[in-house]
C-alpha cells in the first residue's frame, strides 16, 4: 500500500469518526431538550386544579433519567474523540486500526460518574430540576413552608 491510500485510508476513517461523534453531540442536545419539555409539561399538569395530590419529588425521576442520559451519549462522545484524537496524532504513514469495537471505546471511555459530574451535565440538570420544583411549590398556597421544609430549616 503506497502513501496515498494510507492517507486516505485515514481521512475515511477520521471522517466516520467525526461523523459519530456528531450523531452523539447532537443526541445530547435533543436529551437536554427532551427533559426541558418533560419538566415543563410535568409543571404545566401540577400547576392545574386536576393535580390535587401532585408531590414535588415527582419532578426527580424524570430529572434523574434525561441527566442520566446525557451523561451517557456526553461519555461516549468523548471516548470517541479520544479514538479520533489517537487516530489523527499518529504519523500518515503508520497503518490505524480502522476496527470500532467494543474493547476500543473501553480502553478509552471516562469513568460514568466522573462524566455525569461534568460541568455540561451536573450545572444543567441539576439548576433545571430545582427551578422547576421552586415553581411548582409556588403554585402551592403553602409554598414557603414546603421550601423551608425542603431545605431543612
Amino acid at each position: 500500500m503506497n502513501n496515498s491510500d494510507l492517507i486516505a485510508l485515514r481521512l475515511g476513517y477520521l471522517n466516520i469518526t467525526q461523523e459519530i461523534i456528531s450523531r452523539l453531540a447532537s443526541s445530547a442536545a435533543v436529551v437536554k431538550g427532551a427533559g426541558v419539555t418533560v419538566l415543563a409539561a410535568m409543571l404545566a399538569y401540577a400547576s392545574s386544579d386536576k393535580a390535587a395530590n401532585f408531590q414535588w419529588w415527582l419532578f426527580l425521576p424524570p430529572g434523574l433519567i434525561f441527566m442520566t442520559f446525557h451523561a451517557y451519549f456526553l461519555q461516549r462522545e468523548r471516548a470517541f474523540r479520544k479514538l479520533y484524537n489517537q487516530a489523527a496524532a499518529k504519523p500518515l504513514t503508520e497503518v490505524v486500526s480502522m476496527v470500532i469495537d467494543t474493547a476500543s471505546i473501553q480502553a478509552v471511555k471516562e469513568d460514568f460518574c466522573e462524566v455525569l459530574c461534568k460541568k455540561s451535565v451536573f450545572q444543567f440538570h441539576v439548576p433545571l430540576n430545582i427551578f422547576v420544583i421552586l415553581a411548582f411549590l409556588s403554585t402551592r398556597n403553602d409554598w414557603v413552608n414546603r421550601v423551608s421544609l425542603l431545605l431543612g430549616s
